[in-house]
């Protein structure tokens, strides 16, 4: 396997492959992935003489034939599969591919690439595990994963660049919290406020003003005010999700796993572990910042006040699954209930 860096520095010294695959979590970086390989060695000249692709439905004697062509009136032969799904491939498909990738040579070049199949490493089963180590052996495989903290951060600074624009690391992080990780959203919502930036600094006051919070944000924001005991904030925070039309069910699940989130960091800390020790104990990958996040909001809640609003976290949701209740009475019971027992520090 080789990195985006790596990738790109054969690409800038002209070595080519005959075979490239490009697959991941990350779908938006796979699609960028897969065109700068494109336009490297096609040199931008895209055309219907030198460039071919084919989808998941594609015929692989139609495949086999392109992968045969000589180049009219350029120097490479390209071929682009798009989302392949190889592992339900019949094993005749399967052989019939293989042996295209096996016979790449000369003028052609074929990208498989992955922008919207979820398929990884981990997740590949036995016939796309084959592609992927005949590539890798043989040609260059690339894997994008999540961008995830101080790496994200420091993407979006350069987006905010790339549009003319400056952004700090601190205000990347803001923006991350508001929109999710996701990077088709953030790169979305970045045109939004290099535009509205027009030239100049964005700032969190700009987030605040044009990026809509994810629900899930919105609901790890409605535990920050209700371990600082602001019930009146809390109660309008959960007006604003039941207007974005957010089920209760949904608020009290992703409540619950705040919560959680919580009470894991505040054990870890208790045996002295820390957060990034925790993080990769509960296999919290990207989302390891939330830890910190709540292990900060929760300094004035007791343990035992975690304990007590967890349970009565679950006695809520097991109500709203066995009988017919108003979800929104419920959740704001809840919320005031909650708020009561984080403000309880009897067992100190």
């Amino acid at each position: 396997m080789v990195t985006e860096s790596q990738l790109k520095k054969q690409l800038n010294s002209g070595q080519i492959s005959n075979l490239y695959l490009c697959f991941g979590e990350e779908k938006m970086l796979v699609k960028r992935c897969a065109q700068l390989i494109e336009n490297k060695i096609s040199g931008g000249d895209l055309n219907e003489f030198n460039y071919h692709v084919f989808d998941n439905d594609a015929d692989l004697s139609d495949i086999s034939v392109c992968a045969d062509m000589i180049p009219f009136m350029s120097e490479w032969n390209i071929l682009r599969i798009n989302d392949m799904d190889i592992d339900k491939l019949a094993k005749g498909d399967f052989d019939a591919l293989m042996k295209i990738i096996k016979n790449a040579s000369g003028q052609t070049v074929i990208i498989i690439a992955m922008p919207t199949l979820e398929v990884t490493a981990k997740s590949a089963k036995k016939q796309f595990k084959q592609v992927i180590n005949h590539i890798d052996k043989n040609g260059v495989c690339i894997e994008l994963a999540h961008r995830t903290g101080l790496m994200l951060e420091r993407d979006l600074c350069k987006w905010a660049k790339v549009g003319g624009c400056s952004m700090s690391e601190l205000t990347a992080h803001a923006l991350i919290q508001y929109a999710g990780e996701d990077l088709n959203r953030l790169n979305a919502e970045m045109k939004k406020l290099t535009a509205y930036a027009d030239g100049g600094e964005i700032t969190p006051e700009m987030i605040e003003l044009l990026v809509s919070k994810t629900a899930e944000a919105s609901v790890y924001d409605l535990f920050g005010l209700i371990v600082e005991g602001k019930t009146d904030k809390a109660l309008s925070a959960i007006d604003a999700l039941f207007y974005q039309q957010v089920s209760g069910g949904y608020i009290a699940t992703v409540l619950s796993g705040a919560y959680l989130d919580a009470y894991r960091a505040r054990i870890g800390s208790e045996a002295g572990k820390p957060n990034a020790v925790v993080a990769e104990d509960f296999g919290y990958n990207r989302r390891a910042w939330v830890l910190d996040k709540l292990g900060r909001q929760i300094r004035r809640v007791t343990t035992a006040s975690l304990r007590r609003s967890i349970d009565e976290l679950l006695a809520m949701q097991t109500r709203m699954v066995t009988e017919t209740v108003d979800e929104r009475t419920e959740i704001e019971r809840l919320v005031c209930n909650l708020v009561l027992i984080a403000g309880d520090r009897s067992d100190e």
